[in-house]
């Protein structure tokens, strides 16, 4: 299994996907493709795991829960430092990931599982899988950043909350990291 230490997150609009560029902790590259069909899937339960979390003020006070987490947002956005992108090399392993399994820790880390499809061949041990490993913050703050690849990829936004379009949208349409 390869463990991610940094990603780089980018549509690719060629391919008509996002693609993340991983780097795990011996310095390996991998590619993983992600569709927008699976990715709607994730969006939607890393969304629903976001709202659990965070305090829900009374029935009364619904606009409220929308503005405090669009407030969240832009805080874990404003702390987002600058980083080199992770780039593939011509040795880098590149899968298109079917599947990811989503599991949250009772300390609020959240591992994302990706498996590789290996059609009719059993996966052997863990063979064919990445992890990445995040806290909230770095929920949030990926989460802003398929926000503005959505967007670039011009991709139907009916799965993201109103709050999220109050973040303020990176300033240009390169990969984010």
């Amino acid at each position: 299994m390869i463990n991610l230490e940094r990603i780089t997150t980018e549509y690719v609009e060629v391919e008509d996907r996002i693609r993340l560029t991983g780097e795990s902790e011996d310095n390996q590259t991998i590619v993983l493709w992600l569709t927008q069909r699976l990715l709607t899937q994730i969006i939607s339960h890393l969304l629903g795991l976001i709202e659990k979390q965070s305090p829900t003020p009374d029935e009364k006070g619904a606009p409220t829960s929308s503005l405090l987490q669009g407030f969240a947002q832009q805080a874990a956005e404003a702390e987002l430092a600058p980083e080199q992108p992770v780039r593939a090399v011509s040795s880098s392993i590149s899968w298109l990931i079917p599947e990811v399994d989503i599991t949250l820790s009772p300390e609020g880390t959240l591992v994302l599982l990706f498996k590789r499809d290996i059609g009719a061949v059993a996966r052997q041990d863990d063979e064919g899988m990445a992890t990445l490993t995040v806290v909230s913050k770095q929920l949030r703050q990926w989460l802003g950043i398929l926000h503005a690849q959505w967007r670039r990829a011009d991709w139907p936004l009916a799965i993201w909350p109103t709050w999220m379009d109050e973040s303020p949208a990176p300033g240009s349409s390169n990969p984010l990291h």
